[in-house]
């Protein structure tokens, strides 16, 4: 790389554009210039190089001035980039608090996102496996989703053996006669679950719990997800979880 590139590419790294380099080093080189002339000598149309002109001044680097009553731009000192560097510096040392101070109101607000039809809600049984999460918890009925796509049941465990996820059930009575049992063969000492009452044979949706996430499935018609994050939500449903747990009897 020759050393004109390096120069190119420094300023790049320094927040200005590829065209707004090329006419920086030509005012630089040749002195004052009008739009016209600017735009002639770089080869950048002359609308193109007159707003890029304007936003080369904005950043404090050329001056404008009027030449046979026509504007014409003029590069300032080299130096003009530790000054505008030094300005920046400035703004951001003052607004920093500010900003600190939306993302740490912003940040516990919860984001909520819907899915529709059973595919999109594979997608949602999915997401866990894109994080970097190592625990999950879930709660419902694994028996419907058995019953809706046993192979998508099957293999869903199988991602979370493939991603060393551990994972924790509690599930309908119904749900621990055949669809736990498959899960337990196929992630093992990764997967361990507890049963509900017979009494409760029907848990209206389905929950899994991760990172700061909870999402939760409808798996009867109209079928539909929902996921929420929220670090807040998401610890209170696994506090909610590990009370129900300590509650259940192991499986043997």
């Amino acid at each position: 790389m020759d050393k004109e590139e390096a120069v190119k590419n420094q300023l790049k790294e320094l927040g200005l554009s590829r065209s707004e380099v090329v006419v920086y080093l030509y005012l630089l080189q040749k002195g004052l210039s009008t739009p016209t002339k600017a735009a002639f000598g770089t080869g950048i149309a002359r609308t193109n190089c007159y707003h890029l002109l304007q936003g080369l001044k904005d950043k404090g680097l050329i001056a404008e001035q009027l030449n046979r009553k026509r504007s014409a731009y003029l590069a300032r000192d080299p130096q003009a980039f530790r000054r505008s560097l030094e300005r920046r510096r400035e703004v951001i040392e003052r607004l920093l608090p500010d900003l600190e101070n939306l993302y740490t109101s912003q940040k516990y607000k919860p984001a909520l996102h819907f899915y529709d039809g059973f595919e999109e809600v594979k997608e949602l049984y999915l997401l866990p496996f894109s994080s970097n999460t190592t625990a999950m918890i879930g709660l419902g009925s694994t028996a419907k989703l058995d019953k809706l796509d046993s192979k998508f049941h099957d293999h869903w465990y199988a991602q979370c053996k493939k991603h060393k996820i551990i994972l924790k059930d509690i599930l309908t009575y119904t749900s621990g006669e055949k669809a736990a049992m498959a899960a337990k063969n196929i992630q093992g000492d990764l997967y361990d679950y507890r049963l509900l009452p017979d009494d409760y044979k029907n848990f209206p949706t389905d929950m899994l719990v991760w990172s700061d996430r909870v999402a939760i499935f409808a798996l009867q018609e109209p079928i539909f997800g929902a996921l929420i994050v929220s670090p807040l939500i998401a610890e209170t449903f696994r506090i909610m979880f590990d009370v129900m747990w300590k509650a259940l009897p192991p499986m043997d």
